[in-house]
């Protein structure tokens, strides 16, 4: 796979293929000890090739990705990297969670752009790949829909397991296909701060028949699975399920804990050596004493859960903080990548938001062994690497992890004014997020930049879905913001800003071209499938 992939790599950013004559003697793949696990090495052989050397497979291909984007492709010309050196990872856990629902990229996109896809974050240091089994859109195993979403998370979990990577599966244990019977459902969640939600069609555990059919039915799913194996099983307490009956509530420390525990023994007994994260999403929110609950759990020698995943919709939770994980387990995160401060999700293009996560993940760094960013495409492509390079390197400034990302993916010449774009861009949607005032001349500045930067980039780069959803994305900021100073009630909410670009021919050329990277769905107007779809509106 290693050897494939920089071929292929090189190959592409120069098409003449003039490198070949002399690349194959002078570059040598081996895998054998070098530190830990995952970890490389670069370094110049008394032969005079350049030897990459990765503790593991998995290893072999992170060196791949450091000498790939440390290397040059100017003109179309090869210059190989001059790193040389060793790197380990921080951190154990560097997933990401590809959510395939609502005809979002990961739902539609074709096979072979998956694979190249996972290639890419494999080369960036992801370890780990999620997805999940979208109960909350089927109704039944006989909807027709439901052997293509079948199909659609093998085809993740092959991309993973043929790349190396490690799988997963994230399950919300007691949620179930939409045409259960209504006899076996929840008890709503209360949700006084509206963070916990009540998602999809949950059942109550404890209703008579609703624990045989959650089982039977992960029992099947399972089945499904085996030829990709699953390595993490992670389990899942709010929007999508809950309970608030008297014999599931506190559902985090009741419920939830009884009935992820036999989701678990389940996926044991498909797959024996599975290890178990278990989150904690809005744990506690209202003050329920989930946590407390969680550690007393723990306490008392309960010993199928590996993992504790720990996060929330803004700062990190304070219980770990303060307490550290529960049962003195690793703790993972689950950073929210994809979704913060602005609809459609990706309905825009790129959303930078360096400097937020910068700001989370520096809560809590001192206690994570990795986690899983929770993403809804690839529009947040930028997200995913800044925190991928975090969990390996959780000291490196996060404009520098931005320069190593524009200087491979674009081109090195572009570095400063794109890092500016980025930059811009992050304010004025932080701004906008916060019903805060607009910045118009940044928002100028940032498409003023990109053009810069478009007129100097190298013909593959120009035309990469990476840097056309940025480049659209400065382009649809300054337009709509211009719009919203002239309107007399600008659209301050996230999913309002669309209907000012109705009438804006070159705002809807933009759109149609982010639903054709996309490969959004149009046959419908469903509205769950409106929040991954730009707000396109043809004359």
């Amino acid at each position: 796979t290693a050897r494939r992939i920089i071929l292929a790599r090189i190959e592409e950013r120069c098409a003449d293929g003039s490198h070949h004559a002399d690349l194959a003697p002078c570059i040598r793949l081996s895998v054998q000890p070098v530190s830990t696990a995952e970890s490389y090495r670069i370094e110049t052989g008394e032969d005079g090739c350049i030897r990459i050397t990765g503790h593991d497979e998995r290893g072999l291909l992170y060196g791949v990705g450091k000498f790939l984007r440390t290397s040059r492709y100017d003109g179309g010309v090869f210059q190989a990297s001059d790193w040389r050196g060793q790197s380990s990872p921080k951190c154990r856990i560097r997933g990401m969670y590809l959510a395939s629902h609502y005809y979002n990229w990961y739902h539609v996109a074709p096979e072979v752009e998956l694979i190249r896809y996972t290639e890419d974050l494999a080369l960036w240091g992801v370890n780990a790949i999620a997805v999940v089994f979208p109960f909350i859109n089927l109704n039944g195993w006989e909807d027709p829909q439901t052997r293509t979403a079948i199909m659609q998370v093998q085809k993740l979990l092959r991309a993973a397991r043929n790349t190396g990577l490690m799988t997963s599966l994230l399950v919300v244990p007691n949620s179930q296909f939409m045409n259960t019977p209504a006899e076996l459902r929840t008890v709503p969640n209360p949700d006084p701060t509206c963070r916990r939600g009540n998602s999809g069609v949950n059942l109550c555990p404890n209703q008579p028949g609703a624990e045989e059919l959650i089982l039977t039915n992960y029992d099947r799913l399972f089945g499904h699975l085996q030829e990709s194996g699953v390595d993490l099983l992670g389990v899942w307490p709010y929007d999508e399920g809950g309970c608030a009956c008297p014999d599931c509530f506190p559902w985090g420390a009741n419920g939830y804990l009884m009935i992820s525990r036999e989701v678990a023994m389940m996926a044991k007994k498909h797959f024996p050596a599975i290890q178990v994260y278990l989150s904690t999403w809005c744990y506690d929110t209202p003050e329920e004493g989930e946590w407390a609950g969680l550690s007393s759990y723990l306490e008392k020698g309960e010993r199928w859960i590996d993992f504790i995943m720990a996060d929330a919709h803004e700062d990190f939770p304070a219980y770990p903080l303060e307490h550290g994980a529960p049962g003195g387990l690793p703790l993972i995160n689950f950073p929210e990548i994809s979704m913060w401060g602005l609809g459609p999700w990706g309905g825009f293009g790129a959303n930078p938001l360096p400097e937020r996560f910068q700001r989370l993940w520096n809560q809590a760094s001192h206690l994570l062994d990795g986690g899983f960013p929770y993403s809804e495409g690839i529009y947040e492509d930028i997200n995913k690497v800044l925190v991928t390079q975090l969990y390996w390197e959780p000291e490196k400034p996060w404009r520098d992890i931005l320069r190593d990302y524009i200087a491979y993916e674009y081109a090195p010449v572009v570095v400063t004014p794109v890092l500016e774009v980025m930059e811009l861009i992050e304010q004025n949607h932080v701004a906008a997020a916060r019903k805060q005032a607009i910045n118009l001349e940044e928002a100028q500045r940032a498409y003023d930049l990109a053009l810069e930067a478009d007129s100097t980039l190298p013909a593959w780069a120009k035309t990469t879905w990476r840097w056309r959803i940025l480049l659209i994305r400065s382009f649809l900021d300054l337009e709509r913001y211009r719009l919203a100073s002239e309107a007399e009630k600008p659209p301050i909410e996230p999913w309002n800003w669309g209907k000012m670009l109705e009438g804006n021919v070159a705002a809807q050329a933009m759109f149609r071209e982010l639903i054709d990277i996309y490969h959004a769905r149009l046959e419908d107007d469903i509205p769950k499938h409106r929040i991954v779809r730009p707000p396109w509106h043809p004359a």
